[in-house]
């Protein structure tokens, strides 16, 4: 049985992505986010310039691609959200360890967050009931939750992860539920 034109290409397409996603999550762990250019992601992925921008429009495209990637694998798992994604840090750590400190990009930082503020909403809209009116609005809670989430994570990477990702989620969970219930005691 031979495969449909359509299926290889989507083959080759996927592959090629896969190639170009390591090449940069390899470069960047090496040079950093801002020294990173596209000429050593092709180089390093082993295809033509003009293959990476069929594409990718360029380097933030190509982070923004796979920062949505990664939001929609943790989100799609049985393992709870934060702890997948904990996991996920866990393998690419040099990488988080560059785009989270100085080297890296001030955009993946606030995606970074943005999408912790929106696991978080999705996953708890119940949790959080309207406040009082003389509480912080739940924006507001959800907003210091998120970046909770993300200095807890940094401080994680910067100390080489001293504890595993389940402890750090639980630890997240403590930190989140303090932040949204001492709003109503």
């Amino acid at each position: 049985m031979t495969q449909k034109p359509e299926a290889i290409e989507d083959l080759r397409v996927r592959r090629t992505r896969k190639l170009l996603q390591q090449a940069f999550i390899e470069l960047t762990v090496e040079k950093g986010f801002a020294a990173l250019t596209v000429r050593d992601i092709t180089e390093r992925a082993m295809v033509n310039r003009s293959t990476f921008y069929r594409h990718y429009l360029d380097k933030y495209d190509l982070l923004e691609e796979y920062l949505n990637e990664i939001y929609e694998l943790t989100a799609s798992q049985d393992v709870p959200g934060p702890l997948n994604l904990l996991k996920h840090i866990q393998q690419f750590a040099d990488f988080y360890r560059v785009m989270l400190g100085p080297k890296g990009d001030p955009l993946f930082t606030q995606r970074f967050r943005q999408n912790t503020e929106k696991r978080f909403r999705t996953s708890s809209t119940k949790a959080l009931p309207e406040p009082e009116p003389d509480e912080p609005p739940v924006d507001l809670r959800l907003s210091c939750i998120a970046y909770a989430g993300l200095g807890a994570t940094t401080w994680w990477l910067e100390q080489e992860q001293p504890c595993s990702p389940e402890q750090l989620t639980d630890w997240l969970r403590q930190i989140s539920s303090a932040i949204a219930g001492k709003l109503h005691q």
